[in-house]
């Protein structure tokens, strides 16, 4: 079993590796371009693209109604992709539904945002939304194949696609259309370059066959994530993005922007080694549960590294984070500086938390994570309240963070209890089972 281990333990840090490869080469080009993006573009031009990405991320949440999570989850491959047909589908009809509405009521809607500007840019929505949801629902499918490499490569190709544009388009002084334009003209390469690669017939062209019954069963047997883990995920992506609504509303668009940029920033660290750990720890924990293994180790092992990567940055931009911004991205992000002085404390502990998050799915919490994430949807907004009647949207944002890791320590400890419960049957099982052969 010692030799068994080690050899899953080997493959578990090459995936990661795949993943974070690919992941570090883009989130160095982007960090790299952004000194130069941050002259060519201003906090106004950042916040009305912030505006117009947190649209994009609410309606992506919904898009497939969660099914893509559980696309690798079915032992059979015909299952999972009778899942993966079911997100395309109701990707292509929110998708058309965004259209039409867009095209009856994008003043309503621009001014609802409280920006005018971003009424010229709203029928974008409903093209990247279907072009992000499908990258979306094939990366889990390549996921659950094993396949990292090509999920390395997508990311890159996003990535490079994209920086690439908005230094072109910002030198060409296109402002916020140039990194509107850059987000979906970066989504088009990979989508199209995943569907090559997934070799398998999303759409039945065969008028004597139907694929209604298999997405029924489908949509039936995995109820659980449109009925839970949805509603959970959309407040919790809701609360999180209505802070840029409410920032814009409220403020500026210049704050909005300073805010986005200096969460892009401090972001990269998640992006490149959370985000890759994230999906080869869904797919480790998933095999580890239904073979009744202990996973409360791999959640902690986790924990611990992730931290000991964190703490000394963080450390550094609590004390130097105004002086840092000002230096690197150009004095009109001394804002921006501020505000990530409040925000690394959050990332660091968003850091350490996300990628393991996906525990509470397999561990069928996802009722309690709904809860917590209502509770996010109320006082998430109300900390940007605060700070505007209190004249201080700074202010506004250290209440959020406060609240903020009050709530990711309540998430992580119901986790933790869930999981030591499980380990405890589980093990349970195995010496009853030992006993049985004996």
């Amino acid at each position: 079993m010692g030799i068994i281990n080690e050899i899953r333990q080997k493959q578990f840090s090459k995936n990661v590796s795949i993943l974070a490869s690919g992941t570090i080469i883009v989130q160095i080009i982007s960090f790299l371009l952004s000194p130069v993006l941050s002259r060519l573009y201003t906090p106004e031009d950042y916040g009305l693209f912030a505006v117009f990405t947190s649209i994009i991320s609410i309606l992506t949440v919904m898009c497939c109604l969660r099914y893509e999570l559980a696309i690798v989850l079915p032992k059979s491959d015909s299952e999972a992709l009778s899942l993966l047909r079911l997100c395309i589908y109701l990707i292509s009809i929110l998708s058309f539904l965004v259209l039409v509405i867009v095209l009856i009521f994008k003043g309503y809607i621009a001014e609802l945002l409280g920006t005018a500007t971003i009424e010229n840019w709203l029928f974008l929505i409903a093209p990247v939304l279907f072009l992000t949801g499908s990258v979306q629902a094939l990366t889990y499918w390549f996921n659950r194949k094993k396949e990292y490499k090509i999920i390395s490569g997508s990311r890159v190709s996003q990535s490079s696609v994209n920086s690439t544009s908005s230094l072109i388009l910002g030198l060409l002084k296109y402002n916020s259309f140039g990194l509107i334009i850059s987000s979906a003209i970066s989504q088009l390469l990979p989508a199209v370059f995943l569907y090559k690669k997934s070799d398998v017939r999303i759409f039945n062209t065969n008028k004597n066959e139907s694929n209604i019954p298999e997405l029924r069963s489908v949509s039936l047997k995995y109820k659980e994530f449109p009925l839970f883990n949805l509603p959970s995920a959309f407040f919790d992506t809701l609360s999180v993005n209505s802070l840029i609504f409410i920032l814009t509303y409220l403020f500026s668009e210049s704050v909005t922007g300073s805010y986005s940029f200096a969460l892009r920033i401090l972001s990269i660290p998640g992006i490149v080694i959370g985000a890759s750990i994230g999906q080869v720890f869904y797919q480790k924990i998933s095999e580890a549960f239904y073979n009744k293994q202990k996973i409360t180790e791999l959640i902690f092992k986790s924990w611990k590294v992730l931290f000991l990567l964190s703490i000394i940055p963080v450390l550094i931009l609590f004390f130097f984070g105004e002086d840092i911004f000002r230096f690197v991205f150009g004095t009109k992000w001394t804002e921006a500086g501020v505000i990530a002085k409040y925000l690394c404390i959050l990332t660091m502990f968003t850091f350490i938390s996300s990628p393991t998050s996906s525990a509470m799915i397999i561990l069928k919490k996802q009722k309690e994570a709904m809860i917590l994430n209502i509770f996010a949807f109320i006082y998430r907004p109300l900390s940007i309240v605060a700070g505007f009647y209190l004249g201080n949207f700074v202010l506004g944002i250290a209440l959020y963070v406060i609240f903020e890791i009050i709530q990711i320590i309540t998430y992580n400890t119901i986790m933790i209890k869930a999981s030591k419960k499980a380990d405890l049957e589980f093990s349970t099982e195995n010496v009853n089972g030992n006993n049985n052969n004996n």
